[in-house]
């Protein structure tokens, strides 16, 4: 059975191309176009990890990623926080509230891809 990785971020285009790379690496891909879709289809579908975009609309990353660590039921669900903005100060929060990897965009697939098996382990 694949392992489910959910992908949050706020662009459609975004959210379609990496919803097809995590497929077409033997994942089954999960999407939410924001912070509050993030948060129910956390609690219901218990993806293996995520894949959260700080910058959005309504609610950042850094919020969606507070309310899952403060969760009983999604505390454990590992999150790589990816953004165009990666300041330092914003990768210490990140990591503080309990991100396991921070990635800046544009990023290479292949450092992604090494970060989730680092994770979830080699075989998808």
């Amino acid at each position: 059975m694949a392992k489910k990785i959910m992908v949050v971020d706020d662009e459609p285009e975004i959210l379609g191309i990496l919803k097809f790379r995590m497929s077409s690496w033997g994942y089954e891909a999960l999407t939410a176009a924001s912070g509050k879709e993030a948060l129910q289809a956390a609690e219901a579908k218990k993806p293996d990890l995520i894949l959260l975009d700080v910058m959005m609309p309504g609610m950042s990353g850094f919020d969606v990623l507070r309310e899952l660590k403060a969760k009983e039921s999604t505390k454990n669900i590992p999150v790589i926080m990816i953004t165009v903005a990666a300041a330092k100060h914003e990768v210490d929060e990140g990591i503080k509230l309990g991100a396991a990897y921070y990635l800046s965009k544009p990023y290479d697939a292949q450092e992604l891809l090494k970060r989730i098996q680092s994770i979830l382990g080699p075989e998808a």
